[in-house]
């Protein structure tokens, strides 16, 4: 069964019907194609999948996508000048 998330990435509002079990990781690649995040492991040991989450450092690898819904996201792609 989906769910409604609402997550702002990089100053974007995205609004998408997500499986309740999907990654943070999984959804700004696959769904967003936001391919600077990483997933180096599968461990969550390597950090490359680091984002920002609401201000703090996260490995979203670890973190399910539903619980950044109403969140904002900062990827390495939005970073850049």
């Amino acid at each position: 069964m989906a769910t409604k998330t609402r997550i702002t990435v990089n100053g974007t509002v995205h609004e998408r019907e997500i499986e309740p079990r999907m990654l943070l990781a999984h959804f700004l690649r696959d769904t967003l194609n936001l391919t600077g995040t990483h997933i180096g492991c599968d461990t969550s040991q390597c950090g490359a999948c680091t984002v920002h989450l609401d201000g703090r450092a996260v490995k979203s690898c670890t973190v399910l996508a539903a619980s950044a819904d109403g969140g904002t996201v900062t990827t390495i792609e939005g970073l850049r000048p």
